[in-house]
């Protein structure tokens, strides 16, 4: 008896999946095997950063240490700080900022006194001379940008072409021993008082007011790029999602408050080798800030803070909404409290691409279009606060 419709189109449904199947396997085969002759990424093993010194040989921190390049000087938290004198070098593997040489580095000089400035500045005032010192992290230092590109050295620029502040000078002590809200305060007392301050900017990233997880913020959204495990095809396929979603954080959730909410025993604290009182909640860095106005006070000094977000999430929709407002809010509020005036730049930079705002790939610093950006705010925020 012959076989009904039905009854051949069921006996023919499973060699259909396995040819299928059998189709699938070899095309991904087929697939891999290009990749794998004709890999777009050859030579680009990974994005990374690196450091090279003066003769361009490759150092790590105990390398850097032991040639004197970093040097220890036992301040508050054993915070090391580079040598008086140091030239080095922040490299990138492919970078290709305008700035950057050949080889994807941008140089760093230090000057005699430990800071990323002129070369000729002393700690006496020369005559005739009002000085804006800029405490603050990396974003001050102007990590991975040459230094003339860098905001400390862009206010400048831009405000000594203003008749009425041509004896205005910016002194840069980025990052030099110092990188917390505390910190800033004990480099103030301690260091940057020498440099007779006639106006202070303190400078604050979000991780100078609350632990960023690298599961959240400050890391690299593709820190691997070359295939070369087995199944090369799904690991970058696995790379290109991971780079288009890395940073798109449930909106549901107020990440700012997260943050501040982490308790003092989380493990986050010991893998990032950092403590609670660095950070907002345990009221370190308000006291700080308190100390630093007091300061200023006292001695008839201009007294301003500026806070940048970090660079992620800043697109418009429908991308994830930007995640930390809370913590720029806690800062705002703080500041009017005290009486301490504030910018905020967030409203600079949202609309932007935040990618197009990194060094690198595998550095969230902002590069010099962040600069360039960041740089009429500030001295706006100073003319208007900082010289009345």
């Amino acid at each position: 008896m012959p076989s009904s419709p039905s009854t051949v189109r069921r006996r023919r449904w499973p060699a259909r999946i396995l040819a299928s199947a059998i189709g699938l396997a070899v095309s991904l085969g087929l697939a891999e095997v290009v990749l794998r002759l004709w890999n777009p990424w050859a030579g680009r093993a990974r994005y990374e950063s690196y450091f090279e010194d003066v003769n361009r040989a490759r150092v790590d921190y105990k390398a850097a240490r032991a040639a004197g390049l970093v040097i220890e000087p036992g301040w508050p938290r054993s915070r090391s700080t580079w040598a008086p004198g140091a030239t080095f070098y922040m490299c990138y593997r492919g970078g290709n900022r305008p700035y950057m040489d050949a080889r994807g580095c941008a140089r760093v000089d230090i000057n005699s006194l430990g800071l990323r400035d002129r070369a000729d500045l002393t700690w006496e005032k020369p005559p005739n001379t009002r000085r804006v010192v800029c405490i603050g992290d990396s974003f001050t230092f102007a990590w991975g940008v040459a230094e003339p590109l860098g905001w400390v050295r862009l206010v400048e620029s831009a405000m000594q072409r203003e008749p009425a502040c041509q004896d205005l000078t910016f002194v840069n002590c980025g990052a030099v021993g110092a990188l917390y809200v505390d910190e800033y305060w004990w480099g103030l007392r301690d260091r940057f008082a020498k440099l007779q301050p006639n106006h202070l900017i303190v400078s604050l990233c979000l991780n100078d007011i609350a632990l960023m997880p690298n599961t959240v913020a400050l890391e690299s959204p593709i820190p691997y790029m070359a295939p070369k495990q087995p199944l090369a095809l799904l690991e970058l396929a696995a790379a290109v999602l991971n780079f288009q979603h890395r940073f798109d954080l449930p909106p549901e959730h107020d990440w700012g408050q997260i943050l501040l909410d982490l308790p003092p025993t989380d493990g986050f604290f010991a893998a990032k080798a950092e403590t609670p009182d660095m950070f907002w909640p345990s009221g370190g860095p308000q006291a700080a800030l308190r100390a630093m106005r007091d300061w200023c006070r006292e001695r008839q000094v201009g007294f301003g803070v500026v806070v940048w977000p970090l660079f992620q999430n800043l697109e418009p929709e429908p991308r994830s909404p930007y995640p930390f407002r809370t913590l720029h809010r806690v800062v705002a509020e703080f500041c009017r409290s005290e009486s301490i005036p504030q910018l905020d730049l967030l409203d600079v930079f949202l609309g932007q691409r935040a990618a197009d705002l990194w060094v690198d790939p595998s550095d969230m610093h902002g590069n010099e279009r962040a600069h360039a950006l960041a740089a009429p705010a500030i001295a706006a925020f100073v003319a208007r606060e900082l010289l009345r």
